[in-house]
């Protein structure tokens, strides 16, 4: 019988590991089914498997810990799984959209290229599907809290991680409200800054023939355009654009007055927060709402920040995943949410099997 060519086991790509494994997963599922079981060579780890696709037949498993994950999260992934009708699956991102219950613009759905990862939410008592011919596993349910952790963080000291989720948790503050507060209080709401501060702002400002919000709407769109480029040229060509984009056209438009520093660096601020994030489906959340609190900021000022924030916090709230709350936090979730402690306590409301040392 012929065998399909496989590639060897590569290190970590789009997830940089500080420390620990560098191992990844690759086009193979028997091969990545290899690297967790090695991880948890246990009776336990459990398995179903399916073929998804009319034409591609594409084997698709579901990976557990019997003992850990509650039953009832097993059999509604497992049917969601068996009613996928589609000519074909290429990658696991095509069954994204059909194991979430609503449209959601904050991702509820982890897509893990580490096998050391993907081992983690199998002891905290959440699911892996792996799909064959893809690298990538889905790791569900998932919260909020989810997306502001790393696997590194329980590779290192409790003080060191609870340091860097703070960072994390103030960059997505940032990516989010600093254009917005920035055009509220230079265009309406001047009380809000000492005046030393404003004349400052609006020194920087005097030459520049645009409103601010749409200067800051064209920077947005600048620097998107040059991610995006950067994103799909290859390594040599990518830092050419970062070069020039960065360095020569930032520096060419302050130069004729087209934008005014102060904008470019409130934008870059932002924009380089929104980076720290390792899910594309967060950043792109955060880029919409950065908009949108442009947008509300820019007609309602500072009480449009507000607006927003209840949008924001609302969405939240009422987001649902597997039948979860995306942002609830119980005792349990509230020891592991920014503070880390050498005991850790699995979520309650996926398992009754809480506690397990990290």
């Amino acid at each position: 019988m012929k065998q399909n060519p496989i590639r060897s086991i590569p290190k970590i790509d789009s997830e940089l590991s500080l420390e620990g494994p560098k191992d990844s997963f690759i086009e193979d599922i028997k091969t990545n089914e290899q690297l967790i079981k090695k991880r948890i060579p246990s009776k336990a780890l459990q398995q179903k498997e399916t073929k998804i696709g009319r034409y591609t037949k594409t084997r698709v498993k579901l990976l557990y810990i019997k003992g850990i994950v509650k039953e009832e999260l097993v059999q509604d992934t497992w049917k969601k799984l068996e009613n996928i009708i589609i000519d074909g699956v290429l990658d696991s991102s095509y069954l994204k959209r059909y194991l979430t219950e609503q449209f959601n613009i904050f991702p509820t759905i982890i897509a893990t290229e580490r096998p050391d990862k993907s081992s983690m939410a199998l002891l905290e008592g959440k699911i892996v599907i792996l799909v064959d011919n893809s690298p990538y596993a889905l790791i569900l349910p998932n919260f909020f809290q989810d997306f502001l952790h790393t696997t590194d963080d329980y590779y290192q000291k409790s003080f060191n991680t609870t340091f860097i989720r703070i960072i994390r948790l103030l960059a997505f503050i940032i990516a989010i409200y600093t254009p917005a507060i920035y055009i509220s209080v230079t265009t309406r709401d001047y009380d809000l800054i000492p005046l030393p501060l404003l004349y400052t702002l609006k020194a920087g400002r005097s030459y520049v023939p645009f409103p601010a919000y749409i200067e800051a709407f064209f920077m947005i769109t600048c620097f998107e355009i040059l991610k995006e480029s950067d994103l799909r040229m290859s390594t040599t060509t990518g830092s050419s654009i970062s070069i020039l984009g960065g360095l020569i056209l930032g520096d060419a438009a302050v130069a004729a007055g087209i934008v005014s520093p102060i904008m470019i660096i409130v934008i870059a601020i932002s924009s380089i927060s929104g980076l720290i994030f390792q899910s594309i489906e967060l950043g792109n959340a955060l880029r919409i709402y950065k908009i949108l609190f442009l947008i509300l900021s820019t007609i309602f000022g500072i009480i449009g920040v507000g607006i927003g924030s209840i949008l924001l916090i609302s969405n939240l709230l009422k987001t649902k995943n597997m039948g979860f709350s995306y942002i609830s936090l119980n005792n349990e979730m509230k020891n592991d949410f920014i503070i880390k402690k050498n005991t850790y306590k699995r979520n309650e409301s996926l398992t009754k099997n809480r506690i397990r040392g990290r």
